[in-house]
């Protein structure tokens, strides 16, 4: 795969897009980040304005792969984002996000990515594009609140979602997915995201970095009322029941689901 992802024939970004989505990536994700990124530009022509963030390991190298791979491309480094960071979120006020963030990669998803005080769509780079996201389309144009839904029994949070609604007064959706957020990071109340990492983490013994940034997350879209995307945005697990299907917008692989994305999906993507 990760040599696939150095042969692709370019793709190049158009200044006329009709979405803007965004990636976090880094020295692990990148041959990943790659294959979403061109899935989803090929089925655009190119109309998609696509932002890449380091996650502090994305090296000039490997940044010169993506843009190859995508011409015109936005890269943005840790560097590039200190002093914006520093102001938005000073050290003394919010010193467990901060924190959260230095210790962790996952926690750069939320920080990182969400300082920019807009509507973003943000993407997990291990999902591949096989139609053409109208609904995405349709959300960025009208800055709608969406999020990628579970098929699983239980929600994947660190706390049950009926404890955070209770202690947090809020309506917490379940089965929520970060694999696609898409909300407007103006509305974000960060003092509220510093509490709540102060509750989660007095709560919750062992903090698991995935699962503890997926529960913030999804307590940020459900209290600013997000709404699932339909099940054409498909979550794989691998479960001996799942089938593929042709009508599939995008497909995002977790668990044992890995196994086909890694050894046989991503060569739909270059056929």
């Amino acid at each position: 795969m990760k040599k696939a992802a150095l042969k692709l024939s370019p793709v190049t970004l158009s200044s006329d897009y009709k979405l803007e989505v965004s990636y976090l990536t880094g020295a692990k994700y990148w041959h990943q980040t790659i294959f979403c990124a061109y899935s989803l530009a090929r089925l655009l022509k190119g109309h998609v304005r696509i932002n890449v963030y380091s996650d502090g390991t994305l090296s000039p190298e490997l940044s010169g792969f993506i843009i190859k791979a995508l011409p015109n491309v936005n890269i943005i480094s840790t560097k590039d984002l200190s002093t914006q960071i520093d102001e938005v979120l000073p050290e003394k006020d919010f010193p467990l996000l901060r924190a959260l963030r230095e210790e962790n990669a996952f926690f750069r998803k939320l920080v990182d990515m969400r300082i920019n005080n807009r509507y973003i769509i943000q993407l997990d780079s291990d999902m591949l594009f096989f139609n053409e996201p109208k609904e995405l389309i349709d959300a960025y144009r009208n800055n709608e609140n969406y999020f990628m839904q579970d098929t699983i029994p239980a929600s994947y949070y660190v706390l049950p979602e009926d404890v955070i609604s209770k202690d947090l007064n809020i309506s917490m959706c379940k089965k929520i997915n970060s694999g696609i957020l898409a909300y407007n990071s103006s509305k974000i109340d960060w003092h509220f995201v510093e509490r709540t990492c102060a509750y989660l983490m007095k709560n919750v013994q062992n903090v698991h970095p995935p699962m503890f940034e997926q529960t913030l997350n999804a307590i940020i879209i459900s209290w600013l009322e997000g709404k699932p995307l339909n099940q054409p945005y498909r979550i794989l697990y691998a479960d001996k029941n799942e089938k593929t299907n042709s009508s599939d917008i995008v497909r995002h692989y977790i668990f044992k689901a890995k196994l086909p994305y890694f050894t046989t999906e991503w060569r739909q993507v270059i056929r």
